[in-house]
């Protein structure tokens, strides 16, 4: 199934690591096939990944922007998700878990992502921490992570 982007002018996005900007104008994309794609509001910078279910989540967008990802990424992700699960103790989220590791296996990362955004709100509630703000005033370049 064909993938529809709608850009705004002058937003960034990620195809397979490369770091792509609109133009001017209010565009459309449609991508035909799988490719890894991220768009900037989706990006989390290395500096707010400050609590573990956010450096989870900046280590699976570190593999969707530098793909493959290396066996060292891969460790840290490993070391990681093995943390949160022992941590989290709610079925639901345990389940959430598992289905973002499902689809990291599988190779695609953007689910893995998407499915990690409202764990991100609730651990900000537990820790008493500001919840992370997903769609930045601005056009601020998406920082690669390592």
């Amino acid at each position: 199934m064909p993938l529809k982007l709608k850009l705004a002018a002058h937003e960034s996005f990620i195809v397979n690591g490369a770091v792509l900007v609109n133009g001017e104008f209010r565009t459309s994309l449609v991508i035909r096939n799988f490719v890894h794609v991220m768009r900037e509001k989706s990006v989390l910078r290395e500096a707010d990944a400050n609590t573990p279910t956010r450096r989870l989540y900046f280590t699976i967008q570190s593999m969707l922007m530098q793909p493959p990802p290396s066996a060292a990424l891969m460790r840290t992700y490993k070391e990681l998700l093995a943390q949160l699960r022992e941590a989290y103790m709610r079925p639901e989220n345990l389940e959430t878990l598992d289905r973002a590791d499902n689809h990291v296996e599988s190779g695609d990362y953007y689910k893995a992502l998407a499915l990690l955004q409202p764990l991100i709100s609730y651990e900000a509630q537990l820790l008493d921490v500001n919840p992370h703000e997903w769609r930045r005033s601005g056009h601020a370049r998406p920082s690669g992570g390592g």
